[in-house]
């Protein structure tokens, strides 16, 4: 019997803002981007801050991976198999391993080194986290959780779409307005482009961050819920003229 599920959830958001923190301290001291707001990815991407950034940022998608499925399971538990709930917990399931899987290519593949692939995996983050948050809050509200709590997931799921939405365009603006000459990695305030990359990358860091805290609001439900796993053994009787 396993107790304290609510690891899972605290190891997503501790082992994620930590690895930032960290990478970001190590690449400022290094002078790898520059200090005033660079990319989330930007303070991982040189090595050896990069090392870091891909194994713990593995664990943190791996901690999802579970946390997510652990959600689904108590979901089918507490509304006993409610037909009305089952396509919104399994379509929330499904969103969940996806942005879990993006996490794993952005950790993966730095920007600077397979760029196409770095971006997927920030979109699939990005994207199929907003809309797993969406499904959670929706499933929410049908099962009559905590108004409170309900209201504090709508609030964070608005929150992150708008956030994404502003991270998207800023850096689309961002790109066409900087010139070749400028380094992506050290921006200046004198740079063509700057006030938008600003945007950009206070908009990324907000939406990460709220993206991560999301998970912070299944750790109450996940102390009171326990796991347990069977194993069994099968014996394959030897028979005449048969050797196992």
């Amino acid at each position: 019997m396993c107790y304290g599920l609510h690891f899972f959830p605290v190891c997503v958001v501790l082992v994620s803002l930590t690895t930032f923190c960290v990478t970001y301290i190590l690449s400022v001291v290094r002078n790898d981007v520059n200090p005033v707001l660079p990319y989330i990815s930007d303070t991982g991407t040189t090595p050896y801050e990069s090392c870091l950034f891909s194994f713990f940022l593995n664990i943190s998608a791996i901690a999802a991976f579970c946390t997510m499925y652990i959600r689904y399971r108590w979901i089918r538990l507490v509304s006993n198999e409610e037909r009305s709930l089952r396509c919104y917990n399994i379509l929330g399931l499904v969103s969940g391993w996806f942005s879990a899987l993006g996490l794993g290519l952005v950790a993966n593949f730095q920007e600077t080194n397979l760029e196409g692939v770095h971006m997927t995996g920030a979109a699939m983050t990005i994207g199929f986290g907003i809309l797993y948050m969406y499904l959670h809050t929706a499933l929410s509200y049908k099962m009559s959780d905590t108004p409170a709590l309900s209201r504090v997931r709508l609030v964070m799921a608005i929150s992150c779409t708008v956030t994404a939405a502003s991270f998207l365009i800023a850096t689309l603006v961002a790109k066409s307005q900087r010139s070749s000459a400028t380094d992506p990695l050290h921006w200046k305030s004198s740079d063509k482009g700057y006030p938008a990359h600003v945007t950009a990358a206070i908009s990324e860091w907000l939406t990460c961050i709220v993206f991560l805290l999301f998970f912070a609001t299944f750790v109450q439900d996940f102390k009171r819920t326990s796991a347990s796993v069977t194993f069994h053994i099968n014996l394959i009787e030897e028979s005449d003229g048969i050797k196992v």
